[in-house]
């Protein structure tokens, strides 16, 4: 029951982090609350005598605030700037949202392929499986050259924290790294048209030899 009250499972570094992240605000917040039910409670006529005109309570309740406000800040803004570090990628691949299916072409490969939303389903999962998904290594970090063929739309995968926009005519760079084994599904998350929402997004994540076996197909 308490899973479906936080985040998806973590499927990523990133995830991990905001994950964290989340723990760490909401400690804070039921800090705060703690604290102001309490004063709420002890509030009389003689409390209210005491605060009045204090310029001590009134440089406590500005301040206080002000170094809550910059440890959370100092908190999220490594994780807010993880996705955009560049480091190493094992490879690129090229991600292109068109009306209603994506295009995936591996560039260090010279392979693409279309996917599109399958409606005999193998898993038993309403409108989220695809024909073809995209095929990443384990614990490899990949980078996702995000574009459109027509309409402006949206690669999402919550259980990596990711989520980037594919907008006609301007690329937008995405790191990925899965951190299991396994298949992940997202969605496009940009109304763009009449069948947003048979835009689904499969991706299967797989070791190093068994994505070897897969480049050695094509």
């Amino acid at each position: 029951m308490f899973v479906n009250l936080s985040f998806k499972l973590n499927e990523s570094n990133s995830m991990i982090n905001m994950n964290k992240l989340n723990d760490k605000m909401m400690m804070i917040m039921i800090m705060l609350l703690m604290m102001v039910t309490m004063m709420m409670m002890m509030k009389n006529k003689l409390m209210n005598k005491s605060t009045f005109e204090n310029q001590k309570m009134e440089m406590m309740w500005t301040t206080f605030p002000s170094l809550i406000i910059i440890m959370m800040t100092y908190l999220s803004i490594p994780v807010l700037y993880l996705n955009n570090e560049l480091k190493m990628n094992i490879m690129s691949i090229k991600v292109s949202g068109n009306q209603w299916f994506w295009n995936y072409k591996y560039m260090n490969f010279k392979y693409s392929f279309n996917s599109y939303l399958m409606y005999k389903k193998k898993f038993n999962l309403n409108l989220i499986e695809t024909d073809n998904k995209i095929i990443l290594p384990f614990n490899n970090q990949v980078l996702l050259i995000m574009t459109a063929t027509d309409v402006i739309h949206s690669w999402a995968m919550p259980s990596m924290n990711l989520k980037c926009d594919t907008i006609p005519g301007q690329i937008n760079n995405m790191l990925i790294k899965s951190n299991k084994i396994g298949i992940s599904f997202g969605q496009c998350s940009e109304v763009c048209g009449v069948n947003h929402s048979f835009m689904p997004i499969m991706m299967e994540t797989v070791s190093m030899k068994e994505f070897v076996k897969w480049v050695k197909k094509f």
